[in-house]
C-alpha cells in the first residue's frame, strides 16, 4: 500500500500543494497541526496502519517531522515494520542504503538550520532590548481568540496534553493552564 502523509501547521494553511504533488496513494492521512509533536492523530493512525512493504510518501521532510531525533525515530519505526519512506522533494527512498544515508545527513542539516535561526532570533532580541527597542509582551497581552481559539479548543478536545499545546501555540505551559482555566469558566471547554 502507498500511504501519503500531508501536514500543514494551521487550519488556515492549504494542503493543495501537497495533494497535487502526488496522486497515486492508496490512503491519504492529513494533519493540520504543528510538526513539533509526534502526537498527531493522522500520523499515529498511519503508523498503526503500517504493514510490511508499505510505502509512506511525504512531499518534504518537514511535513513529517521538525526534529532530527523524531525523524530518525520515525524512520526506525517504519523500518521495524519493514516499510519504506519516500520524500518527493529530495528524491529520497529509504528502501535503498543510499536513501537511508542521505535522509540522515539532510535531517541533521535541517536541524542545524533551525538551531541557527533560533540563535539569531535570540541574539536579535537581546540587541533590540539593549537599544530599548524591544520591551517584550505586556503582561496579560496574550489573548486567545478567533481561529487560534478554535484550534486550541479542537486540540484540547482531541486530548492533546498541556506540553504539546504549549509547543503548538508557542507559549509556556502556565499560559496554557491559564487558558484552560478561563475557557472552562466561560463554559467553552469542559
Amino acid at each position: 500500500m502507498i500511504r501519503y502523509y500531508v501536514r500543514v501547521s494551521t487550519f488556515e494553511q492549504k494542503i493543495d500543494r501537497q495533494l497535487t504533488a502526488y496522486d497515486k496513494a492508496d490512503f491519504i492521512y492529513i494533519d493540520k497541526m504543528s510538526g513539533v509533536s509526534r502526537e498527531r492523530p493522522e500520523l499515529q493512525r498511519l503508523l498503526s496502519d503500517l504493514m510490511p512493504n508499505d510505502i509512506i510518501i511525504v512531499k518534504s521532510l518537514d511535513r513529517l517531522s521538525r526534529s532530527t531525533r523524531d525523524l530518525l525515530d520515525l524512520v526506525d519505526f517504519i523500518n521495524s515494520k519493514q516499510a519504506f519512506l519516500k520524500v518527493l522533494d529530495l528524491n529520497i527512498d529509504t528502501s535503498t542504503s543510499m536513501g537511508k544515508f542521505f535522509l540522515t545527513i539532510i535531517a541533521a542539516i535541517a536541524q542545524l538550520e533551525r538551531d541557527t535561526i533560533r540563535e539569531r532570533v535570540i541574539e536579535g532580541v537581546a540587541i533590540a532590548k539593549a537599544q530599548g527597542k524591544y520591551k517584550g509582551r505586556e503582561k496579560g497581552a496574550i489573548k486567545l481568540k478567533g481561529d487560534a481559539l478554535k484550534r486550541f479548543v479542537y486540540f484540547y478536545n482531541l486530548g492533546m496534553n498541556v506540553t504539546n499545546l504549549a509547543k503548538e501555540f508557542n507559549v509556556y505551559r502556565p499560559t496554557v493552564y491559564r487558558w484552560i482555566e478561563v475557557l472552562k469558566s466561560r463554559g467553552i471547554i469542559k
